[in-house]
């Protein structure tokens, strides 16, 4: 399904997207919703050994409701944080399905333990949808969809020109998915 768009993908078609992206990123990253000072002093928060109270600040940030889970789900999730390595997704596959519920906390858990993972965002999906990369939405975590928006952001980074770099505290995977966020929006 995904490497069918990656092989047929066209350069071109993302040319106004790079021209606008670093007024995309600052659009996303620095909107009030976003809390930008609150995530980059997260990057800095969020370090080994992981903690309860490091994936409550996450959920803090992201504006998500105190986690329903049991203890036993809660060291599943933070165990697998130290395993899974990028671009490997596919661990998520052998969670429980509580922990699997939410792609939104878990991809957030993920960028803030590894900054290598892109936070999932249905705004996100859109603008990668309009350069027809495709991803399907879904709320559960599916390590296939999931490392499929992962491998898209980074072929973006891949192919990107220079200009798109810009000189900012947060890592690019952050950059470009922030980006592509507001793009989707447009």
């Amino acid at each position: 399904m995904q490497h069918v768009a990656l092989i047929s993908f066209d350069k071109e078609r993302c040319a106004p997207f790079f021209e606008k992206l670093p007024e995309y990123f600052h659009e996303h990253h620095h909107s009030a919703e976003q809390d930008a000072g609150g995530y980059e002093k997260l990057l800095y928060l969020i370090r080994r050994p992981y903690t309860p109270e490091m994936l409550d600040m996450i959920d803090s940030w992201m504006g998500l409701p105190e986690r329903d889970w049991r203890e036993e789900t809660q060291r599943e999730v933070m165990l697998a944080l130290y395993a899974i390595r990028y671009p490997d997704t596919l661990l998520i596959e052998s969670f429980t399905e509580k922990a699997k519920s939410d792609m939104r906390r878990l991809s957030a858990y993920l960028h803030f333990t590894g900054h290598t993972y892109a936070i999932w965002d249905e705004d996100t999906r859109r603008g990668l949808s309009k350069l027809g990369i495709e991803i399907p939405s879904t709320e559960s975590a599916d390590p296939f969809v999931y490392g499929a928006y992962v491998t898209a952001i980074e072929l973006l980074k891949d192919v990107a020109p220079f200009t798109c770099f810009l000189e900012h505290d947060v890592p690019r995977q952050r950059l470009f998915q922030a980006a592509l966020a507001a793009y989707g929006r447009e």
